[in-house]
Protein backbone atom coordinates (compact mmCIF):
# COMPACT_ATOMS: atom_id res chain seq x y z
CA UNK A 1 0.00 0.00 0.00
CA UNK A 2 3.20 2.29 0.53
CA UNK A 3 4.39 1.69 -3.23
CA UNK A 4 0.69 2.87 -4.23
CA UNK A 5 0.73 6.32 -1.92
CA UNK A 6 4.28 6.85 -3.27
CA UNK A 7 3.19 6.64 -6.64
CA UNK A 8 0.20 9.19 -6.33
CA UNK A 9 2.64 11.58 -4.74
CA UNK A 10 5.01 11.47 -7.32
CA UNK A 11 2.03 11.62 -10.15
CA UNK A 12 0.76 15.08 -8.32
CA UNK A 13 3.98 16.58 -8.73
CA UNK A 14 4.17 15.38 -12.20
CA UNK A 15 1.30 16.75 -13.01
CA UNK A 16 1.34 19.97 -10.83
CA UNK A 17 5.47 20.65 -12.80
CA UNK A 18 3.26 20.08 -16.48
CA UNK A 19 0.92 22.75 -15.34
CA UNK A 20 3.49 25.24 -14.33
CA UNK A 21 5.38 24.83 -17.55
CA UNK A 22 2.08 25.12 -19.62
CA UNK A 23 1.26 28.42 -17.78
CA UNK A 24 4.81 29.78 -18.29
CA UNK A 25 3.78 29.25 -21.83
CA UNK A 26 0.06 30.45 -21.26
CA UNK A 27 0.86 33.82 -19.55
CA UNK A 28 4.10 34.51 -21.81
CA UNK A 29 6.10 35.24 -18.78
CA UNK A 30 8.70 38.18 -19.21
CA UNK A 31 10.55 40.37 -17.25
CA UNK A 32 7.39 42.67 -16.83
CA UNK A 33 5.07 40.88 -16.34
CA UNK A 34 2.18 40.49 -13.61
CA UNK A 35 3.48 39.61 -10.14
CA UNK A 36 0.34 37.78 -9.57
CA UNK A 37 1.20 35.35 -12.80
CA UNK A 38 4.90 35.06 -11.88
CA UNK A 39 3.44 34.13 -8.06
CA UNK A 40 1.27 31.78 -9.16
CA UNK A 41 3.54 29.64 -11.74
CA UNK A 42 6.45 29.50 -9.49
CA UNK A 43 4.85 28.44 -6.88
CA UNK A 44 3.50 25.50 -8.57
CA UNK A 45 6.31 24.92 -9.91
CA UNK A 46 8.61 25.15 -6.71
CA UNK A 47 5.89 22.57 -4.83
CA UNK A 48 6.17 20.65 -7.77
CA UNK A 49 9.86 19.61 -8.09
CA UNK A 50 10.17 18.56 -4.39
CA UNK A 51 6.71 16.80 -4.65
CA UNK A 52 8.31 14.57 -7.36
CA UNK A 53 11.71 14.02 -5.44
CA UNK A 54 9.39 12.96 -2.23
CA UNK A 55 7.52 10.35 -4.02
CA UNK A 56 10.69 8.66 -5.30
CA UNK A 57 12.14 8.54 -1.92
CA UNK A 58 9.29 7.22 -0.40
CA UNK A 59 8.98 4.42 -2.71
CA UNK A 60 12.93 3.28 -2.37
CA UNK A 61 13.19 4.50 1.72
CA UNK A 62 12.56 1.56 4.26
CA UNK A 63 13.77 2.82 7.03
CA UNK A 64 12.37 5.32 9.54
CA UNK A 65 15.02 7.20 9.68
CA UNK A 66 15.33 7.87 5.76
CA UNK A 67 11.93 9.16 5.68
CA UNK A 68 12.42 11.35 8.65
CA UNK A 69 15.18 13.02 6.54
CA UNK A 70 13.02 13.42 3.14
CA UNK A 71 10.37 14.43 4.75
CA UNK A 72 12.66 17.40 6.92
CA UNK A 73 13.73 17.76 3.10
CA UNK A 74 10.63 18.39 1.62
CA UNK A 75 9.74 20.83 4.44
CA UNK A 76 12.14 23.00 3.71
CA UNK A 77 11.52 23.38 0.10
CA UNK A 78 7.81 24.08 0.86
CA UNK A 79 9.22 26.44 3.22
CA UNK A 80 11.41 28.41 0.69
CA UNK A 81 7.84 28.42 -1.47
CA UNK A 82 6.19 30.04 1.23
CA UNK A 83 8.68 32.66 1.73
CA UNK A 84 9.01 33.70 -2.27
CA UNK A 85 5.03 34.21 -1.68
CA UNK A 86 5.70 36.59 1.28
CA UNK A 87 8.95 38.62 -0.19
CA UNK A 88 7.71 38.82 -3.56
CA UNK A 89 7.44 41.57 -5.70
CA UNK A 90 7.70 44.20 -2.63
CA UNK A 91 10.45 42.64 -0.57
CA UNK A 92 11.92 40.29 -3.49
CA UNK A 93 15.87 41.44 -3.29
CA UNK A 94 19.04 41.26 -1.88
CA UNK A 95 19.89 39.51 1.06
CA UNK A 96 16.32 37.58 0.89
CA UNK A 97 16.57 36.29 -2.72
CA UNK A 98 19.38 34.54 -1.34
CA UNK A 99 17.80 32.93 1.87
CA UNK A 100 15.25 31.91 -0.26
CA UNK A 101 17.11 30.16 -2.89
CA UNK A 102 19.54 28.46 0.28
CA UNK A 103 16.61 27.46 1.84
CA UNK A 104 15.01 25.75 -1.45
CA UNK A 105 18.61 24.47 -2.35
CA UNK A 106 19.04 22.98 1.08
CA UNK A 107 15.62 20.97 0.64
CA UNK A 108 16.30 19.79 -2.80
CA UNK A 109 19.65 18.44 -1.61
CA UNK A 110 18.45 16.84 1.07
CA UNK A 111 15.53 15.08 -0.84
CA UNK A 112 18.14 13.98 -3.35
CA UNK A 113 20.62 12.68 -0.95
CA UNK A 114 17.68 10.62 1.10
CA UNK A 115 16.80 9.09 -2.63
CA UNK A 116 20.30 8.44 -3.54
CA UNK A 117 21.12 6.92 -0.47
CA UNK A 118 17.68 4.36 -1.05
CA UNK A 119 18.52 3.61 -4.09
CA UNK A 120 22.41 2.63 -3.45
CA UNK A 121 21.04 0.51 -0.76
CA UNK A 122 18.51 -1.23 -2.67
CA UNK A 123 21.05 -1.79 -5.59
CA UNK A 124 23.34 -3.18 -2.69
CA UNK A 125 20.89 -6.03 -1.34
CA UNK A 126 19.20 -6.74 -4.40
CA UNK A 127 23.21 -7.77 -5.73
CA UNK A 128 23.66 -9.61 -2.59
CA UNK A 129 20.70 -11.82 -3.03
CA UNK A 130 21.61 -12.48 -6.71
CA UNK A 131 25.02 -13.33 -5.31
CA UNK A 132 23.28 -15.20 -1.96
CA UNK A 133 21.04 -17.43 -5.19
CA UNK A 134 23.89 -17.98 -7.18
CA UNK A 135 25.50 -19.83 -3.95
CA UNK A 136 23.09 -21.51 -3.06
CA UNK A 137 22.14 -22.89 -6.73
CA UNK A 138 25.68 -24.24 -7.40
CA UNK A 139 25.62 -25.88 -3.84
CA UNK A 140 22.36 -27.50 -5.02
CA UNK A 141 23.75 -28.47 -8.20
CA UNK A 142 26.97 -30.16 -6.37
CA UNK A 143 25.20 -31.56 -3.91
CA UNK A 144 22.54 -33.26 -6.84
CA UNK A 145 25.58 -34.49 -8.79
CA UNK A 146 26.83 -36.39 -5.51
CA UNK A 147 23.92 -37.64 -4.71
CA UNK A 148 24.01 -38.52 -8.76
CA UNK A 149 27.10 -40.34 -8.31
CA UNK A 150 26.36 -42.42 -5.61
CA UNK A 151 25.23 -46.17 -6.40
CA UNK A 152 21.81 -46.71 -6.19
CA UNK A 153 20.42 -48.16 -2.49
CA UNK A 154 20.34 -51.95 -3.33
CA UNK A 155 24.14 -52.03 -4.04
CA UNK A 156 24.95 -52.54 -0.35
CA UNK A 157 22.85 -55.76 -0.89
CA UNK A 158 24.75 -57.18 -4.24
CA UNK A 159 28.50 -55.96 -3.04
CA UNK A 160 28.35 -57.18 1.02
CA UNK A 161 31.20 -55.23 2.87
CA UNK A 162 32.01 -57.96 4.76
CA UNK A 163 33.37 -61.19 2.96
CA UNK A 164 32.26 -64.50 4.39
CA UNK A 165 34.90 -67.09 6.13
CA UNK A 166 35.47 -70.49 4.36
CA UNK A 167 33.25 -73.15 5.16
CA UNK A 168 35.28 -75.66 5.30
CA UNK A 169 37.76 -76.75 8.14
CA UNK A 170 41.43 -78.85 8.64
CA UNK A 171 39.56 -81.32 10.68
CA UNK A 172 37.03 -82.00 7.23
CA UNK A 173 39.81 -82.55 5.39
CA UNK A 174 40.92 -86.19 4.78
CA UNK A 175 43.72 -87.81 3.54
CA UNK A 176 43.95 -90.67 0.90
CA UNK A 177 44.36 -94.03 2.41
CA UNK A 178 47.71 -94.81 0.43
CA UNK A 179 49.46 -91.41 1.34
CA UNK A 180 51.46 -91.86 4.55
CA UNK A 181 53.30 -88.65 5.96
CA UNK A 182 56.81 -88.97 7.14
CA UNK A 183 58.10 -88.37 10.63
CA UNK A 184 58.79 -84.67 9.43
CA UNK A 185 55.14 -83.55 9.61
CA UNK A 186 55.15 -85.50 13.37
CA UNK A 187 58.12 -83.79 15.30
CA UNK A 188 57.55 -80.57 15.85
CA UNK A 189 60.56 -77.90 14.40
CA UNK A 190 62.94 -76.93 16.61
CA UNK A 191 64.82 -73.33 16.82
CA UNK A 192 64.97 -71.31 13.47
CA UNK A 193 65.38 -72.17 9.80
CA UNK A 194 68.13 -70.43 8.45
CA UNK A 195 68.80 -70.83 4.52
CA UNK A 196 71.86 -70.61 2.96
CA UNK A 197 72.35 -69.88 -1.20
CA UNK A 198 74.02 -72.64 -2.65
CA UNK A 199 76.57 -71.28 -5.23
CA UNK A 200 78.17 -75.21 -5.73
CA UNK A 201 75.15 -75.44 -8.96
CA UNK A 202 76.58 -72.59 -10.93
CA UNK A 203 80.10 -74.01 -10.23
CA UNK A 204 79.46 -77.18 -11.17
CA UNK A 205 77.71 -76.71 -13.82
CA UNK A 206 80.59 -74.02 -15.31
CA UNK A 207 82.77 -77.38 -15.21
CA UNK A 208 80.51 -79.59 -17.15
CA UNK A 209 80.15 -77.02 -19.95
CA UNK A 210 84.15 -76.84 -20.01
CA UNK A 211 84.59 -81.18 -19.76
CA UNK A 212 82.15 -80.97 -22.81
CA UNK A 213 84.21 -77.95 -24.79
CA UNK A 214 81.43 -75.79 -24.42
CA UNK A 215 83.31 -73.32 -22.14
CA UNK A 216 86.97 -72.37 -23.16
CA UNK A 217 89.90 -71.37 -20.55
CA UNK A 218 92.76 -69.19 -21.00
CA UNK A 219 95.43 -71.65 -20.23
CA UNK A 220 96.76 -69.25 -17.94
CA UNK A 221 98.55 -69.72 -14.37
CA UNK A 222 95.86 -67.60 -12.70
CA UNK A 223 93.06 -69.20 -14.66
CA UNK A 224 94.20 -72.88 -13.58
CA UNK A 225 94.52 -71.44 -9.79
CA UNK A 226 91.12 -70.46 -9.99
CA UNK A 227 89.86 -73.43 -10.94
CA UNK A 228 91.91 -76.02 -9.03
CA UNK A 229 90.37 -73.67 -6.20
CA UNK A 230 86.72 -74.21 -7.11
CA UNK A 231 87.22 -77.54 -7.87
CA UNK A 232 88.62 -78.13 -4.31
CA UNK A 233 85.79 -76.38 -2.75
CA UNK A 234 83.59 -78.24 -4.66
CA UNK A 235 84.87 -81.62 -3.48
CA UNK A 236 84.41 -80.18 0.05
CA UNK A 237 80.59 -79.29 -0.43
CA UNK A 238 79.49 -82.04 -2.40
CA UNK A 239 79.11 -85.55 -1.18
CA UNK A 240 79.91 -88.66 -3.01
CA UNK A 241 76.70 -89.44 -4.87
CA UNK A 242 77.16 -85.96 -6.16
CA UNK A 243 81.06 -86.17 -7.13
CA UNK A 244 80.35 -89.32 -8.92
CA UNK A 245 77.23 -87.67 -10.83
CA UNK A 246 79.58 -84.39 -12.09
CA UNK A 247 82.83 -85.63 -12.54
CA UNK A 248 81.78 -89.13 -13.37
CA UNK A 249 83.41 -92.37 -11.83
Amino acid sequence: MRYYGASFIFAVGVGLLVLGLFLILFFQLHYGSEPFKVKVTFTIIGIAVPIMVYGLSQMLSKKKGSMIIATCGFALSVFAVLLFDYYYPRDWFYPNVTYVAIIYASGLITLFGSSFADAVERIIESSSRTIMKIIHHEAKEEQKKKVEELPPLDAKFAFPTKAEGPSIEVKDIQMPPDLKPGKVFERPRVGKIVRVKDEVGKDAESLVRVRKGELKVKKSDSDILDVTKALKSMEEKMGKEDKKKVFGG
